[in-house]
């Protein structure tokens, strides 16, 4: 295996979603305005000893502004560890977050915690807090915020996190004074990023210093990355790369457990800053929950992604077989991700990896052009015809590429928005084999055209490009 070496080119790092924590004590509505800001209940989920329950991180967007939401999750009076891991918590929701929503109950009033929060929160200099009174339905607006002022933190802002009053406003303020952080570097054209993650202790960090060579690596934060977010630059081959690590580089003897349990907000921005990701797995354990959410976010991300099966030297042939046989049954609907089997440790199957990656980064960045892409939605349509929709059949007229990572289709015609998923997915798939793409999958947008002649009752108002009449309707 070719050794790698440490280079010194600048990095840029790209303008990231802003990641927004929600912290609070037990049972002020901090899942509640969570789903509510997600739209959803997709999550990572982590229940190691001493959360109280599950953390849950999710993508939520607010016009055309994305953001990373946090649930940082209650911790119960009986717990005799109650002080220390409130104040991790909070400590590392400030340390790793854009900005800090610390939600309080409007009917129980200001609490002793609520105090002890809101102290931690004033020696906070990284993050923007917001205060954020909620269950304020019916009940006097500056009366019910008076009793928060001796917090000491900002204005503070009644919410009804169940209702949604309040929300939009406040979290319309949040994204107009979190604007992420600015991109002062420059990384030469070509270089793939590549985002190691996986869960704590599967050997992330043993990889990254055999891909890197341990002697020559320089741990270091840029200006403008994200908090704990490392950017080593290296060379394998006379070729450039970005490595992103998201466990810090740190031996394993200097590793706080605990310190893991937050790696998820830093595992999102590294996933988003990348172009390739490589989830690593450890061969040893059964697949968890934790690793199919994980490899599921990549992949609904959008980014390239490989698996890499770690700890396989000391297994029996039948166990290998039993591992192949289950990755290969859990993940087979994602198509042609890449699947290699490593010892990280030993070096064993390494040297695998990197031509993977450039695979991938080709792949992550390709450049369909408009002719190709318009023969190839052709030959898709009249090998399997778009179905029906009354008497008219859904009609494909043209596309364009528009964007990369993820290559990303744009397709117009007429009524594409009945066109259903199924059918979506066999023309992304059909991309991805005409332009001979590994692990990527094509991102399929679908434009209707809407025909001036028809009545306003029958325009479909799922298209963005709704037509307003202003005539009167016909009895």
């Amino acid at each position: 295996m070719d050794t790698p070496e440490y280079s010194d080119a600048p990095i840029e790092v790209e303008q990231a979603k802003p990641i927004i924590s929600i912290v609070g004590r037990p049972n002020v509505g901090k899942s509640t305005l969570y789903n509510r800001l997600t739209r959803s209940r997709d999550a990572i989920v982590d229940d190691r000893p001493g959360v109280t329950r599950d953390r849950m991180v999710g993508v939520g967007r607010i016009g055309d502004k994305p953001y990373w939401a946090v649930d940082t999750g209650g911790i119960e009076s009986d717990n005799e560890e109650i002080h220390s891991l409130m104040k991790y918590q909070v400590d590392q929701a400030m340390q790793d977050s854009d900005a800090v929503i610390f939600i309080v109950d409007a009917r129980d009033g200001a609490t002793p915690v609520d105090f002890e929060i809101a102290a931690m929160l004033r020696r906070n200099k990284k993050s923007n807090i917001y205060l954020a009174i909620n269950k304020a339905e019916g009940l006097d607006k500056e009366m019910t915020a008076s009793e928060f002022y001796q917090l000491g933190l900002s204005q503070p802002h009644t919410i009804s996190g169940k209702n949604g009053d309040g929300v939009n406003r406040l979290l319309n303020l949040v994204l107009s004074e979190t604007d992420g952080h600015e991109s002062n570097y420059d990384i030469p054209s070509g270089v793939a990023k590549l985002a190691i993650v996986g869960r704590p202790n599967v050997g992330k960090s043993t990889l990254v210093n055999t891909l890197v060579g341990e002697e020559r690596v320089v741990v270091y934060d840029m200006p403008g990355t994200t908090r704990d977010s490392i950017h080593v630059p290296f060379k394998f081959n006379e070729k450039e790369y970005v490595l992103i690590d998201t466990a810090g580089m740190r031996k394993k003897s200097r590793v706080d457990d605990r310190v893991e349990m937050f790696s998820v907000m830093k595992t999102l921005r590294a996933v988003e800053m990348a172009q390739v990701v490589a989830v690593v797995l450890d061969a040893q354990e059964d697949i968890v929950e934790q690793d199919n959410r994980l490899i599921n976010l990549v992949f609904n991300s959008g980014r390239s992604l490989m698996i890499l099966v770690n700890k396989w030297d000391g297994m029996t042939q039948y166990e290998r077989d039993q591992i192949e046989a289950k990755i290969d049954r859990k993940f087979r609907y994602m198509g042609n991700i890449p699947i290699v089997f490593i010892s990280a440790k030993y070096g064993k199957g390494v040297q695998a990896i990197m031509p993977y990656v450039d695979k991938l980064y080709a792949s992550a960045m390709t450049d369909m052009g408009t002719g190709e892409v318009n023969r190839i939605l052709k030959e898709a349509e009249e090998k399997r015809n778009p179905p029906m929709i009354g008497a008219n059949r859904i009609k494909l007229k043209f596309a364009h590429q528009g964007g990369m990572n993820p290559p990303h289709v744009i397709i117009h015609g007429n009524q594409l928005d009945k066109l259903p998923k199924t059918y979506s997915r066999y023309l992304s798939n059909t991309f991805e084999r005409a332009f001979d793409m590994v692990g990527t999958k094509v991102k399929i947008s679908l434009k209707t055209s809407l025909n001036p002649f028809e009545k306003p009752d029958k325009v479909s108002r799922k298209s963005k490009d709704h037509v307003k009449w202003r005539g009167r309707k016909k009895n």
